[in-house]
């Protein structure tokens, strides 16, 4: 009895191997789903790269980048919005240094017409990362349409200060 339980138990394990693949292949990877939905997002395949950053977020929810992903690929789809921050505001506290997850939630904010929220969000990108300097010249509109000149000023000048830095660089 107990070699026919052993038996029957090295069938079940060996079953995705006897199917033809390995049993280490047969988990989904996170990392590289999120990087299938890149790829279907960069093609212009946005409902299909949200099916599969909705799976990468479904096996590791606490994978900043699905979420990010995921909130990216909203934030293109027309209407998804409100889909897009939430999502974005979770890769963002996953990994409190995301910092395209800031530039972009600050753009779905923005998009929503939350300007505070767009502004932080735009802050946080260029504190942690100051080669975001888009960063600044969103902060420059953000405040401009809030109503506040001085601060839009500010921050245009900066964002102005910063591409010339750029410019003068001399690249080998």
């Amino acid at each position: 009895m107990r070699n026919r339980l052993t038996y029957l138990a090295v069938i079940v394990v060996m079953l995705p191997v006897l199917a033809g693949a390995p049993v280490w292949a047969q988990r989904e990877n996170s990392t590289e789903l999120y990087q299938k939905g890149a790829r279907l997002a960069l093609d212009g395949q946005l409902d299909k790269a949200i099916l599969v950053f909705n799976r990468v977020v479904d096996i590791s929810p606490y994978y900043c980048l699905g979420h990010y992903g995921l909130g990216k690929a909203y934030l293109y789809k027309y209407g998804m919005v409100d889909e897009a921050i939430k999502h974005l505001k979770t890769s963002v506290k996953l990994d409190r240094k995301l910092v395209k997850g800031y530039f972009y939630l600050g753009i779905a904010y923005f998009m929503a017409k939350k300007y505070p929220p767009a502004a932080y969000a735009f802050k946080m990108a260029y504190n942690y990362d100051n080669s975001y300097s888009e960063s600044l010249y969103n902060l420059g509109v953000v405040y401009e349409i809030m109503g506040k000149s001085y601060e839009s000023m500010i921050y245009f000048n900066k964002y102005l200060g910063e591409k010339d830095k750029e410019d003068e660089e001399i690249i080998f």
